[in-house]
């Protein structure tokens, strides 16, 4: 395995955390969706049986009324505590965006010093090599002008 920099580590730790925070992300939005859900069925639930109690309310009996109400209200209690919950979970899913935004961005940060790097490193080594080129044409042609001097 090549030695990695402190750099790649940071890369992978970066991408990791990056990871770790779309993965939480996706199961906020997996909660905040069956939050929703839930909170869709007791309203449709609810006018519902309102739509029923409608046809039904003029052949009840006070107490059968009573009963009818109270469990309206109830009803409209639960579906107003669901209503926390979706709006706790819509708040969740935000800040656990930005908190994939931020990582994403650290990561990306991460990434450009480290290719910044490479390319630097990879000029300096073709700077080495034609330097190294132009030493050894050089020499060469030297050892060519020597020969054709003490030749000639």
């Amino acid at each position: 395995m090549p030695h990695r920099t402190a750099l790649e580590t940071a890369v992978s730790l970066a991408t990791r955390e990056r990871d770790a925070a779309a993965q939480r992300l996706a199961v906020a939005r997996q909660g905040w969706i069956a939050a929703q859900l839930q909170l869709d069925q007791l309203e449709t639930y609810g006018g519902e049986t309102e739509a029923r109690w409608a046809v039904q309310a003029l052949n009840c009996t006070p107490e059968i009324m009573g009963h009818h109400y109270q469990f309206m209200e109830r009803l409209s209690h639960a579906i107003g505590l669901q209503k926390g919950v979706v709006a706790k979970q819509a708040g969740m899913v935000a800040t656990l965006a930005d908190r994939l935004r931020l990582a994403d961005t650290r990561r990306q940060s991460l990434l450009q010093v480290h290719d910044k790097r490479l390319e630097e490193q990879r000029r300096a080594l073709e700077r080495r090599e034609q330097k190294s080129s132009d030493e050894q044409a050089a020499l060469q042609y030297q050892r060519l002008a020597a020969g054709m001097m003490g030749g000639a």
